[in-house]
């Protein structure tokens, strides 16, 4: 089934469900499919665990625990 009448057909059925646990059940997926980039080895990031690793950062931030570096120093390792 092609990708466009694949998307109508579900959407259709979506539409006609008055099943709150099938609806339910279809948000869940799509949120935790959502992705908003791609890891170095390609990999798709999911919205939640990206959310989960900016605050896990943030907290060793404050903390005084997360390794950081002046972005001259980054440039540096960078261009060399």
């Amino acid at each position: 089934m092609k990708t466009e009448t694949l998307k109508i057909n579900i959407t259709q059925r979506i539409l006609n469900s008055n099943d709150n646990k099938i609806l339910s059940k279809i948000a869940k997926l799509l949120d935790e499919e959502n992705s908003v980039g791609y890891d170095t080895d390609g990999n798709p990031i999911p919205e939640k665990e990206y959310i989960k690793d900016i605050h896990e950062a943030l907290d060793q931030l404050n903390e005084g625990k997360l390794e950081t570096y002046p972005s001259e120093e980054v440039k540096r390792k960078i261009v060399g």
